[in-house]
């Protein structure tokens, strides 16, 4: 698997800035707050934040009463949106690599397995564009 720590975080972090929101408890969550609840360094907060911003799914402010908030509305972001957002041009699966046998079957066969790994990470991408932000706050909400 490729796919970084910071993906999951990156998720957490647009869960708790949309629910603080939500909330009414802040316009913009404390970066350093939020970086201390979720347990995210903070170098890793920033380069996390950085990527959310620049894909538009957050907005950032700087000041005595900055910090984050979302740029859409929840039921706008997919768990796909955030997963473009930090693993940029990752595919989940590494295939990269070169045997050393040669020949029909051994092309045929990577050829196959790379069949496989398309295949399961289109479905798993479409199943994450069916899931937002906003479904996932209700999900908590209910409990």
């Amino acid at each position: 698997m490729s796919y970084s720590l910071a993906f999951s975080q990156a998720i957490m972090v647009v869960i708790y800035v949309a629910d603080k929101v939500q909330q009414g408890l802040y316009d913009f969550v404390p970066t350093g707050q939020l970086s201390e609840s979720l347990n995210i360094s903070r170098p890793t907060a920033v380069k996390i934040l950085g990527n959310l911003a620049g894909a538009g799914i957050i907005e950032t402010r700087e000041g005595a009463k900055g910090g984050v908030r979302l740029a859409l509305p929840p039921s706008d972001i997919t768990i796909l949106h955030i997963l473009e957002a930090i693993e940029t041009g990752k595919s989940l699966f590494r295939h990269d690599y070169r045997l050393r046998v040669t020949g029909v079957k051994p092309t045929r066969a990577q050829q196959e397995v790379l069949n496989v790994f398309t295949s399961a990470e289109k479905a798993m991408k479409r199943q994450l564009s069916q899931t937002t932000i906003a479904s996932l706050l209700n999900a908590l909400n209910e409990a």
